[in-house]
């Protein structure tokens, strides 16, 4: 029988290489999800520094539009004050007309 008492201790010694590798392979993998996790959070920290900068961007642009006069608002007010300039042109003419 030394030939299935050879066969039982290179299973035996199989089975303990297949666990050192398989408990390897979960090491391996816990390591990873570890550092996928650390790097994972390492984003949702800059992707929440990167919204609150936004939102500070966004109430700059509105306060800025109360300051600056925008260009259509310019042209909106030139416009009225042709239109009260050519009445009031019309009004002279008329009166150097009578």
């Amino acid at each position: 029988m030394p030939d299935r008492e050879d066969r039982n201790i290179f299973e035996r010694h199989f089975q303990t290489g297949v666990q050192v590798v398989m408990v390897a392979l979960l090491l391996w993998a816990g390591r990873e999800l570890v550092a996928l996790g650390q790097s994972s959070a390492v984003l949702e920290e800059r992707l929440a520094a990167q919204g609150a900068l936004l939102n500070e961007m966004r109430q700059e642009m509105a306060s800025m539009s109360e300051v600056y006069y925008r260009q259509t608002d310019a042209r909106r007010d030139l416009n009225i004050i042709e239109n009260r300039i050519d009445q009031l042109r019309k009004r002279v003419d008329d009166l150097e007309d009578r």
